[in-house]
């Protein structure tokens, strides 16, 4: 496999190419779901093929193929070289940073390889994290979805800069979804348990960490309030931290956005962007977290990216050609979906740092305010610095104390007020939303989060 790939990069170069990768993408995995008591789905799954890049006259091209086929693949680099040439005469020149050619193996270490279980023990196990819930939740069920996945992946990268990388991951994730019903009143709990382990990970997690936590919240919020409508000092539960900080600032960092004139924070490198008690990481080199990588699908080693430190913007998160022309050094950030996509650049671990306060003394300044828990989703206008979030659930807080459980709590702002307007950052950590998030169409792991933080005003409203 090493001498075919090899033989690619050095036809590429013989054929005109400034510059040429080639990857292969190998997967193959399990997924079940039970739904109200009963299998639901369940597909095995078995991906290979492979994908190659050539930048030829300043423009790329691009050409993927199924399979693993010796003839097959070169009659892709053919295609990309064919693309290339096409496009040189009407695409902006582009570029790449070079950097030393680096061979490795990264091999999976985990205690049990998930495609040595059987689907009955699988099935098995997902079976008695769906009962918990169902019997906790009794005659107030709606809906209730249980679902496990496994992957086994492999990714090969090759270069003209002498890199050739093997790596290989395991990830297993288990999510509960429980919606629980009170006349018209249907509201939802959900959990997800994720990591890049084996099927350890699921004989180590109890169903109260897992199903009984969604099915709990799920009942509890048959029972909360509608949120207030207006704007209200908040505090963000370390989830909500997250979500906001992948969606409002994560998206913005990405130095593509930075190139397409789509990021507030364009050319604003050195200068304020929020308040001095802030500083944001991506940080893909953290061991065991859902978006953890030791190389990108471009070669290069992943890294601790500081994007704002302590309120100053700092960098972006780059690619080999993003790097090259905004004059930075590559960090590790561009991944692809699988051997069909080209490598984007992608967030891996997203997180505000830890600051000095306490959570108790937080709530205690707050006279009228509003504690969001159990970050839910967002979305970010990029051009427009404009953010949104949604909290499963939150907490009125009145006279420094908590009081009435919220439902259904979202928050919307402007991403730099926000960030600047962030007056207090607690000396706790949590990440523990591990996700996939979407972009051009693919979709990459990733997990965010950080300590609970205030802001001064946010405006708050919900749904019923």
């Amino acid at each position: 496999m090493k001498d075919m790939l090899k033989s690619i990069c050095g036809e590429a170069g013989r054929k005109g190419a400034s510059f040429a990768d080639v990857r292969i993408y190998q997967s193959e995995g399990t997924g079940i779901v039970r739904q109200d008591g009963r299998a639901d789905k369940l597909d095995q799954s078995s991906v290979s093929g492979l994908g190659i890049r050539v930048l030829k006259d300043c423009a790329w091209g691009f050409a993927s193929v199924s399979g693993l086929d010796r003839d097959a693949a070169f009659e892709a680099l053919d295609a990309a070289i064919a693309m290339a040439e096409a496009s040189s005469a009407r695409s902006e020149d582009s570029v790449v940073t070079y950097i030393p050619g680096i061979e490795d193996v990264v091999r999976a270490e985990v205690e049990i390889d998930p495609r040595s279980v059987t689907l009955e023990r699988k099935m098995a196990a997902l079976q008695c994290y769906e009962q918990a819930a169902i019997e906790l939740v009794g005659s107030k069920m709606a809906n209730s979805i249980t679902s496990y996945r496994d992957a086994a992946q492999r990714e090969i990268v090759c270069n003209t800069f002498g890199t050739y990388i093997e790596t290989e991951i395991i990830r297993t994730r288990m999510t509960s979804m429980v919606v629980a019903r009170d006349g018209s009143l249907l509201q939802r709990g959900s959990k997800v348990v994720a990591a890049p382990r084996g099927f350890e990970l699921v004989e180590s997690t109890s169903a109260q960490d897992f199903t009984l936590k969604a099915a709990s919240l799920a009942v509890s919020l048959l029972s909360a309030s509608p949120p207030p409508a207006g704007r209200f000092p908040v505090i963000f539960h370390p989830s909500v931290t997250g979500l906001l900080t992948h969606e409002a600032i994560g998206h913005n960092a990405e130095a593509d956005h930075i190139l397409s004139g789509t990021s507030i924070i364009a050319g604003k490198l050195g200068t304020r962007v929020g308040s001095e008690l802030v500083t944001i990481v991506d940080d893909s080199t953290l061991p065991g977290e859902w978006g953890s990588y030791k190389y990108d699908s471009e070669g290069t080693p992943g890294q601790r990216r500081v994007i704002v430190d302590r309120g100053i913007l700092r960098g972006y998160m780059h690619s080999l050609e993003t790097a090259a022309k905004l004059g930075a050094a590559p960090n590790g950030s561009a991944r692809a979906q699988d051997y069909s996509q080209r490598p984007i650049i992608r967030m891996s671990n997203t997180f505000v740092e830890p600051g000095e306060s306490t959570f108790e003394d937080m709530v205690k300044g707050m006279d009228l305010g509003i504690y969001l828990k159990g970050g839910q989703h967002g979305h970010v206008y990029s051009e427009r610095g404009q953010f949104t979030c949604h909290a499963g659930e939150a907490y009125m807080i009145r006279h420094g104390e908590i009081a009435e459980h919220l439902r259904d709590v979202s928050v919307a702002g402007m991403t730099l007020e926000t960030l600047m307007n962030i007056d207090a950052v607690s000396n706790d950590f949590e990440m523990d939303s591990p996700g996939m998030c979407g972009k051009n169409g693919q979709s990459m792991y990733i997990d965010n989060g950080g300590p609970h933080i205030r802001v001064k005003e946010l405006v708050v409203g919900g749904r019923n």
